[in-house]
């Protein structure tokens, strides 16, 4: 034994040491690996073809061989259809009361149809990535180019791209066709801005071709990460220290290249770990709202399957041992013994006859709705673009109804709100106002002609705006003016645009004649493509360019202007930039004759105090508050005339400037974007504006737009780091939200304070803050903070529906993290619209998205899934009386053939037809009245209140048509050949009247009466009276004998007696519960029922597909310019 002890001992021991030297060797693997994976080396030039990273994008969900599996997978995880599975193996498997074809049918076409639309969704996906993937690009391979596709690429490839091209991957600058190095782009994909940013290769390799890149380079980044604003690295060169990179020297996907002939880089980051990737998180399948109501009414009839179920099983037990005699009479000497088979037996074929009250059918026709409806939506005509022809998509079909549904809706700025285009308007020289209309300047205290652009004044001001910028010219306009000057002779100019130094001559040489110049301009387009850092700067350059004041362009330090007919050059002695720091930037010339010009531009706070002469600082400042009350940006334009001898003092001695001047540029909305969003307003939608611009150009765009009001109460979270800082402001938000007066609070935050306020407990007080206010702005944000502002309030207490809108690469995250994205055709790229759920080309059609086709698409759904419980439920309820009558045999009382197409072709093409076409108020009644949008909100059309409503009715309608059938057949006269009716005559009887009865009361509750749908209804009706016809002629046994049953009663009086009665009682009170309601609403005593009248109406909602024909329309019975009135009235 102690021996038996020790050896256990040992064997403890030496596991206990085992353990511990393999958890010494995990951590010290551990410690090493992450010392390694802090940063990957990159060798340029050369790709690992074993850890190839490909460049390759992916949003498809499956793949051909695995369609089917995955697919199935995915339906069959809904509870409701794995609820219809179990029962349709359990038809299978037990001795069932009716056909298992009755559970099968359905269930595969339900499966089938939904494998079809999400394949077809997801082959438009496939194609979109393949577009994206496969587009050629250019790389370096051995000092040559070639050409291969998008995806190929990888870490180490060298990538070359030319002017206007998009970058392909995240690459580090090695060499550009930019003077010193220089490469510009823009980041409107990436950030929203249009603005030309300025890239700069690593100094070592200024000058480099790509045929003469040193070998052995090698380039050290840290692993991928989603911030757009952080980079750094290190590049090694042989023979050289490493150097720095930051984000100066790194090119994003989505960038685009601009005024730079090419540029070449080494690819860092492809596909998926792109920054642009992972800024657009692509997130999983949304679900509507609306689901979540259908399946509490699911799980309601499911308690009602269950309980109805127990009590039948219960119910026979009883009878049979209550009422022994009733088996005697079958043959029987005694009650079955409960055996587990017996009761498992009876419970399923209770199951099995009641289980119609979950109606199987519903989804396949929700799908089939979402999928035309969808169609409808490229069908449009008010969705489709004027200028370009292009449609609007729905991406997916499943949040149609979720369109009805939007509380807040999220916004980009630039792209989206605004056009991405500046627009000089007017602007104040030495008190007086000038504005442009049609591209002439005219005075504003006189209008009937134009001014001459050439007066002294308004030429000099032109020429400070033409000098004093960072605009460049791009070089295929240099291309072409060196090209049409090469026969003028003028040297001097010519080196000028071949980019050569120039020597000094005397002044003559700077001028070419007014002939030559008119025939150059206009060979060459008599317009510049100018490229700037600011929009504004751009927009008041192009002015300048329209008013006789062009800029050709510059060559290191001289710049070249056009003034009318002549032009001058002048050498640039000094720049200041603009910074946010002095809200200026300044410039120091000289002119021709030798003359020292100072000019200065910025904003009025920071250029009124260096200027002199208080009159007209005043009449300047007059004019610039009348520009921005119109919400246009503005400019003050300052100069002064150094003396030479000064120049060297300049810092010291330049303290007040002359000239006072302003200019006034707008940033161009988008069409009708001002009454949309004073619509979304009136419909009780509040906006977010998410930009990454700056907080004050935010501001002006808002307050242009109509998001914000200049007269509202602002509270600002701008650039709040501190912890204790950011706690008091918030604490002064609430108390301002918190005061009895408060009204149109609109909220400013910027992505600093939103850095410490997300992720952290503040988000909470931010939340609350926020969604008590009228407008929120926010500014300076990164795509990821747009999505986590969007999950944000998705999911805070309230849970508002969410929408989000924008049109490039920046805000796919934000788009896909909402309730519902909405992609804008941007001018930058259709990444947006192709991640979005719905895309089209302008802002301003989400009124129509929202307003109309949300009201629409949601009441449809809503008809369609409230008359589906109704209609089943009038068949379960059937089913259960007969059981109540047959002492709960679990005898069917309809043929299984009845039961198969009641709910695949008998009811539910009326209902698919009507939820296509019904409109519970027109498209113009509904734009006019943006109210009538509250009333659909929160799920209101699904509430448990209208869900009883329609329950009420199925219960009354199944107690009538039981009830008075089975006193017509307690009498015996309803055949009167002298047969007996049998049990397949009563469930011919029963079926029939409950065909009549919910296919009436789907057109009774129907508001907008097409054609199409008056003929379905009928011909629905028609089909099934066929139908039984035939089938009771034919002998096909299924369940019982059904031969000759439907044609007898065809033959019967008291069965169309019995049809009659049965209407007029059921729908009776519905009909006059409906005209209540109507004559209530309208204030007027109820009185005789106006008649029907057919009338041809256009419809300019949609395009129909060619298969429709031209609608029909019953008006209902009150009538439209009523209801237009009412709600007029009331809003």
């Amino acid at each position: 034994m102690k021996d038996y002890v020790s050896v256990r001992n040992f064997f403890n021991r030496l596991g206990e040491c085992l353990l511990s030297c393999s958890l010494l060797i995990l951590f010290w693997r551990r410690n090493k690996v992450s010392d390694v994976s802090e940063t990957r080396l990159i060798e340029v030039g050369v790709v690992d073809q074993s850890k190839k990273k490909h460049n390759k994008i992916k949003t498809s969900k499956y793949t051909f061989l695995m369609f089917v599996p995955k697919n199935l997978t995915e339906q069959f995880r809904r509870v409701v259809n794995f609820y219809f599975l179990f029962v349709t193996v359990i038809a299978i498997v037990i001795d069932s009361p009716v056909s298992p074809f009755t559970s099968i049918a359905p269930l595969s076409f339900m499966v089938l149809v939904t494998a079809v639309k999400q394949g077809y969704e997801d082959w438009l996906r496939h194609k979109a990535d393949d577009k994206v993937n496969n587009q050629i690009v250019e790389i370096v391979h051995r000092g040559v180019i070639k050409e291969v596709r998008n995806s190929s690429i990888a870490p180490g490839t060298l990538v070359r791209v030319k002017r206007g091209r998009e970058v392909p991957a995240d690459i580090v600058l090695l060499c550009s066709a930019g003077e010193k190095g220089k490469c510009y782009v823009t980041t409107a994909n990436l950030d929203g801005e249009t603005n030309l940013k300025t890239l700069r290769v690593p100094p070592p390799l200024v000058g480099y071709t790509p045929d003469i890149i040193p070998s052995g380079i090698r380039i050290e980044v840290p692993h991928p990460v989603a911030d757009l604003y952080t980079f750094y690295g290190r590049l090694e060169i042989p023979g050289l220290d490493s150097l720095p990179l930051n984000t100066d020297n790194i090119m994003l996907r989505g960038s685009r290249v601009k005024n730079t002939e090419w540029a070449i880089g080494c690819a860092v980051y492809t596909g998926e770990e792109t920054k642009l990737a992972l800024n657009s998180k692509y997130s999983g399948n949304k679900f509507s709202s609306s689901e979540s109501a259908v399946n509490g009414f699911l799980v309601l009839l499911i308690y009602v399957l269950l309980f109805e179920m127990v009590g039948s099983f219960v119910a026979k037990i009883l009878i049979e041992m209550w009422h022994p005699e009733r088996l005697r009479y079958f043959g029987f000497d005694d009650i079955f013994p409960l055996t587990a088979s017996s009761v498992f037996q009876d419970l399923l074929s209770f199951l099995l006859l009641y289980y119609y009250i979950i109606p199987i059918s519903l989804y396949v026709t929700i799908e089939l709705y979402k999928f035309i409806g969808a169609l409808f939506i490229g069908w449009d005509e008010d969705l489709r673009c004027d200028e370009t022809g292009r449609p609007a998509i729905a991406n997916t079909s499943d949040l149609n109804e979720e369109l009805g549904q939007v509380e807040v809706l999220f916004s980009d700025k630039t792209g989206t709100l605004t056009k991405n285009l500046m627009a000089f308007k007017a602007c104040s020289i030495k008190g007086l106002i000038y504005e442009e209309r049609e591209g002439r300047l005219y005075d504003t205290g006189r209008f009937e002609e134009p001014v001459d652009t050439l007066q002294t004044d308004i030429k000099f001001f032109f020429t400070i705006i033409a000098l004093c910028h960072s605009v460049q010219v791009s070089n295929e306009d240099i291309k072409k003016l060196s090209a049409k000057l090469s026969g003028t002779g003028n040297l001097q100019l010519m080196n000028f645009f071949r980019r050569k130094k120039i020597t000094k001559t005397n002044g003559s040489s700077n001028v070419i004649d007014s002939v030559t110049w008119n025939a150059i301009l206009n060979e060459n387009g008599s317009k510049m493509d100018y490229q700037g850092s600011s929009p504004d700067e751009k927009a008041l350059v192009e002015a300048a360019d329209r008013f006789q004041v062009t800029f050709l362009g510059d060559e290191g330090n001289n710049l070249v202007v056009k003034i009318g007919n002549d032009t001058e050059m002048y050498e640039r002695l000094q720049i200041i930039e603009f910074t946010s720091e002095r809200k200026r930037m300044s410039i120091i010339v000289r002119d021709k004759n030798g003359q020292i010009w100072l000019f200065c531009k910025g904003a009025e706070s920071a250029v009124f105090p260096i200027c002199k002469d208080s009159v007209l600082i005043q009449e300047t400042e007059r004019d610039v508050n009348t520009f921005a009350n119109k919400g246009l940006r503005t400019l003050v334009i300052a100069y002064r005339q150094i003396p030479i001898e000064e120049y060297e003092k300049v810092a010291e001695s330049i303290k007040l400037l002359d000239g006072k001047s302003a200019t006034a540029v707008e940033d161009c909305l988008q069409d009708d974007v001002a009454d949309t969003l004073a619509s979304l307003r009136r419909a009780g939608i509040k906006t977010w504006v998410l930009t990454g611009d700056k907080v004050e150009t935010a501001i002006n765009v808002s307050q242009s737009c109509g998001h914000i009001s200049e007269n509202d109460r602002r509270m600002f979270l701008v650039s709040v780091e501190d912890e204790l800082v950011l706690q008091q402001s918030l604490e002064m938000c609430r108390q301002a939200i918190d005061q009895p007066d408060y009204h149109d609070l609109t909220l400013v935050v910027d992505g600093v304070s939103m850095a410490r306020i997300l992720d952290t407990p503040h988000a909470r007080d931010f939340v609350d803050i926020s969604l008590k206010c009228s407008a929120v702005l926010c500014c300076r944000l990164s795509p990821i903070q747009k999505a986590k502002i969007v999950k944000l309030i998705k999911n805070s207490p309230e849970r508002p529906i969410t929408a989000a809108i924008g049109d490039g690469a920046n805000d796919i995250s934000m788009i896909q993290e909402a309730h519902v994205g909405f992609g804008i055709f941007g001018k930058e790229g259709h990444q947006a619209a192709r991640s979005a759920d719905f895309a089209f080309t302008k802002f301003s059609m989400v009124k129509k998205m929202l307003l109309v086709l949300g009201h629409w698409y949601y009441q449809r759904l809503a008809t369609l899934v409230l008359y589906f419980f109704y209609k089943n439920l009038v068949l379960g309820n059937i089913m259960l009386f007969f059981q109540v009558n047959s002492a709960f045999s679990t005898q069917s009382v309809f043929d299984s053939m009845y039961l198969t197409f009641y709910n695949l072709l008998f009811t539910s093409v009326p209902c698919l037809v009507l939820s296509v076409t019904e409109q519970r108020w027109p498209a113009d009644v509904l734009l006019r009245n943006p109210t009538l949008y509250r009333d659909i909100r929160k799920n209101r059309l699904l509430s448990w209140r209208y869900f009883g409503l329609w329950i009420s009715a199925a219960v009354y309608h199944s107690i009538l048509i039981y009830g008075f059938s089975s006193t017509i057949f307690t009498s015996g006269v309803i055949s009167p050949d002298g047969k007996i009716v049998d049990l397949w005559s009563f469930g011919a009887t029963l079926f029939h009247l409950m065909m009549v009865i919910v296919t009436m009361k789907l057109c009774l509750h129907a508001r907008y009466h097409t054609l199409v749908f008056a003929l379905t209804a009928i011909l629905s009706l028609a089909a099934y009276i066929i139908f039984n016809t035939i089938y009771s002629l034919i002998y096909l046994q299924v369940d019982g004998d059904v031969l000759g049953t439907y044609t007898r009663l065809l033959a019967s009086l008291p069965f169309w007696l019995l049809n009659l009665l049965l209407v007029a009682a059921a729908l009776g009170p519905d009909y006059a519960m409906r005209m209540l309601v109507e004559m209530s609403s309208r204030g007027e005593p109820v009185g005789p029922t106006p008649r029907f009248k057919i009338v041809f109406r256009h419809n300019k909602m949609m395009r129909p597909p060619p298969a429709l024909p031209s609608q029909l329309i019953l008006p209902p019975l009150t009538t439209l310019k009523r209801a237009e009135k009412k709600y007029t009235r009331h809003n």
